[in-house]
C-alpha cells in the first residue's frame, strides 16, 4: 500500500485535527471503516487500562479492560445504523511481545462491544513487505478516505496523513479486504495464543 500512498500528495493532519475530521467523515461513509495495525509495540498514555499494564499492575490492567464501555458500545451501534462497521486486522507477530499480550486481552472486550476483528499472522505478508515495505497503519473510511496514522519513536500516536483521491482509496480498502479475508476470527486465535497469558516487561 505504500506505492499507492506515496503516489499523491496528503494532508498532515495534528492528532485533534485527525480526531475531528475522521470523526466527520465517519458520519457520511458509504461502507465499513477498516483498520489495519502492525507494529508489534505501541505506547497508549491516557489509557487507564495501559498505564496499569505498563506500571505493571497486570490485574488491575484486566480489571479496567473489562469495564462496561457504554460510550463504545453506543458507537459500534451508530456505526450499524450507519450501514458501516469497524474492522480491524491485528498484524501479529509470534512470540508476541509483551505489549500485544496486553492489547489483545483489551481487543477482546472491543470485541464483545461490536467491534469486528481478525488476525493476521505476519508470516503471510513477509514476502509481499520484503518488497512494497511494512503494511501501514491506516484507517480506511469507506471509499471515501484514507488515513495514514503517525507515531513517534517510542510509538505514541501524533498525528494522520490523509487522502481521498479515489484511486488510492479503492486500492487501499481493496488490499485491507484481501488481507482480512487471510486472517484469523479474533476469538480463536485469543483462545489459543493469548488466553491466560500474562506479559513480561512492558517494552517502553
Amino acid at each position: 500500500m505504500r506505492d499507492l500512498l506515496d503516489a499523491v500528495g496528503r494532508q498532515r493532519l495534528s492528532l485533534g485535527e485527525y480526531d475531528a475530521d475522521f470523526y466527520t467523515t465517519v458520519e457520511s461513509t458509504d461502507g465499513p471503516v477498516l483498520k489495519t495495525e502492525r507494529m508489534q509495540t505501541f505506547r497508549e498514555p491516557g489509557s487507564p487500562s495501559w498505564e496499569a499494564y505498563a506500571d505493571g499492575r497486570w490485574e488491575e490492567a484486566l480489571r479496567i479492560a473489562a469495564e462496561p464501555n457504554p460510550e463504545l458500545v453506543a458507537f459500534f451501534e451508530h456505526l450499524d445504523q450507519l450501514g458501516s462497521g469497524l474492522r480491524r486486522l491485528r498484524i501479529v507477530e509470534l512470540p508476541l511481545t509483551p505489549y500485544l499480550v496486553w492489547e489483545l486481552n483489551f481487543l477482546r472486550y472491543r470485541a464483545e462491544a461490536g467491534e469486528q476483528i481478525r488476525v493476521l499472522d505476519a508470516r503471510v505478508v513477509r514476502e509481499w513487505e520484503a518488497t512494497a515495505g511494512p503494511v501501514p497503519e491506516l484507517m480506511v473510511v469507506g471509499g471515501q478516505a484514507v488515513y495514514e496514522v503517525l507515531y513517534d519513536a517510542s510509538g505514541v500516536p501524533v498525528g494522520a496523513e490523509k487522502t481521498v483521491e479515489p484511486a488510492v482509496v479503492a486500492g487501499c480498502r481493496s488490499r485491507v479486504l484481501s488481507l482480512l479475508e487471510q486472517a484469523e476470527p479474533f476469538e480463536s486465535f485469543f483462545r489459543r495464543e493469548v488466553d491466560g497469558t500474562r506479559p513480561g516487561l512492558p517494552q517502553l
